[in-house]
Order: C-alpha cells, then structure tokens, then sequence
C-alpha cells in the first residue's frame, strides 16, 4: 500500500501526472495536489483519498495551499458538504467502503469465502508490484477503459511510479493478467485502481486480488477501508464491492471557488465536456 503522505507519492503526483503539490502547515492537512485542466488550475486537497475531517484547522491551511498553488478551485471530497460562501457546487456521489476493517473476515462474505477456497488450488500467483510492473498496469488499464468507453486520466509514468508501492498483480503463466493498487493515510485505507484480462476471467484473478487486497490492509492495522465511487455507468462495480463486505456511505465533492468567475468557467466546461462525452457514448453504443 503506498502512504498518501510519502515521498513516492508526491514523486507519482508530480512526475506521473504533472501536478504541483504542497505540504500545508499543519501535518494534519495531508498534501494538496493542483493540476491543470486545460486554462484552469483544479486542487484537490488528500488526492486520492479524500479529507477525513472538514474543521477549521484542517481546511484553512490546505486551501492556503491551494492558493499558494494559484488554483481557481478547491474540490473537497469528504463525507459531509463543506458549508461555506465560497462553495460553488455540491456533488453527491456515493461510496462503497468497510467501516471496521479489523472486524471483517472471509469467513462472514460468501465471495471472500470462495476466493480463500479457490486460492489454495489456483494457478495464479499473486505478488506484490515492483519496479517495471508500470508498464503492464498502464496496458491493462486502457485496455479496461475501451471496454467501458472511459477517460484516460493516468499516464504509463504514474504506473510506474506507484507500481513497486501500491500494487498487488496476478501472474498466470508468466503473465501479469491483473492488478490491483491500494493506498493509506493514518489508519483509512483505500482502493485506487485494478483491471484484469478478460481472457484470465475463468481464474478469478479479481477475486483473488480483492482477497489479498483485503487481507494486506486487516493486517496492516487499516481501521476502514473506501473502495472509493464507482463510474455510474458501472452498477455491477458497486455491486461487486458490496459483496466484499462494502456498505453504501455518503461521499460529497465540494466546489470551493477561489477565483469565481474562472471557477463557473472551469464548472461549465467540465458540464459541457460530460454531456458530450454522454452524447457519443450513447452514439457509439446505439
């Protein structure tokens, strides 16, 4: 599992994906990553993971560093809307996560039940990821976003960057035919990304990819575990996750705008693009 607050990450945001990122003040603030989305500058404080509490000590110092990074908008993900006059818009998305994760076990979850059962006579080798590893999860990855007519959002760089850290593969006859990649602040962990070959359905690679996932971050002391938003294009997603233990709990993306005509500039053209993007996924489809 790769640490949110680590160096391999700041180095994956940066190098992998082109952010700027900033430590705030207070170390309880996490890091504040800022990226370019065409003429604008997004933030977005605890990336991936999202902020855990929404006081005051916590939000004044990450959205100075948000400022610091000149972004026109702070996007805050959390469990509660953050309150506020600056809020531009509140996006309600949903999550899947395991609140107890030192209380969960296979035995209580029937598909945690057959991955362990079929674990022991499988012929998938399930590894960490390491150096190298990037490049096969970056093939994996798009080849999942054309199936599912998805955007890319992360390059071959950030793969490699997060592989040796973050990733748990599965091997099939020396072939790397699946992923998984995990990441931790404190005590919350989180499911980042994963894709597998369709060829290699017929092992289960997700299924026992999940389980060891699982059972890394149980062992790891994780107190919760957040499989994080699925698109809403994938129910089936959500209703994999859920079957792992995963309850429904609230995610809200706030809109903080630190420069408010950019801001509803950067809010409509985001708007514009998804409507688009619908628009021709329902041409191609039809």
């Amino acid at each position: 599992m790769i640490d949110f607050d680590s160096d391999h990450w700041v180095r994956a945001l940066t190098q992998g994906l082109g952010a700027q990122v900033v430590r705030p003040t207070a170390p309880e603030a996490g890091l504040v990553a800022c990226f370019r989305a065409g003429p604008f500058r997004v933030a977005y404080p605890d990336f991936l993971i999202g902020s855990q509490r929404l006081d005051e000590a916590i939000l004044s110092p990450q959205i100075d560093g948000a400022r610091h990074l000149k972004a026109d908008l702070v996007r805050i993900q959390a469990a509660d809307a953050f309150k506020g006059p600056q809020v531009l818009a509140e996006h309600r998305l949903g999550s899947v996560a395991i609140s107890d994760m030192q209380d969960w076990s296979e035995r209580n979850w029937e598909k945690a039940r057959r991955a362990a059962n079929r674990n022991a006579r499988s012929s998938l080798e399930v590894r960490p990821g390491r150096a190298g590893d990037g490049t096969h999860l970056h093939r994996l990855y798009l080849s999942t976003l054309r199936r599912h007519r998805g955007a890319v959002r992360y390059t071959e760089g950030y793969f490699e960057a997060i592989a040796p850290h973050a990733a748990l593969v599965a091997v099939l006859d020396g072939t790397l035919c699946g992923f998984v990649c995990v990441g931790f602040r404190g005590a919350a962990a989180c499911y980042m990304h994963g894709a597998h070959l369709p060829e290699a359905r017929t092992h289960y690679p997700s299924d026992q990819l999940f389980s060891a996932m699982l059972r890394s971050a149980r062992e790891a002391g994780m107190a919760s575990f957040d499989f994080l938003p699925s698109p809403s294009s994938q129910n089936s997603l959500a209703s994999y996750k859920r079957a792992w233990g995963g309850e429904d709990v609230p995610l809200v993306v706030s809109d903080l705008a630190l420069h408010p005509l950019r801001a509803r500039a950067f809010s409509f053209a985001l708007g514009l693009s998804r409507t688009v993007g619908s628009m021709r996924r329902t041409w191609v489809g039809g």
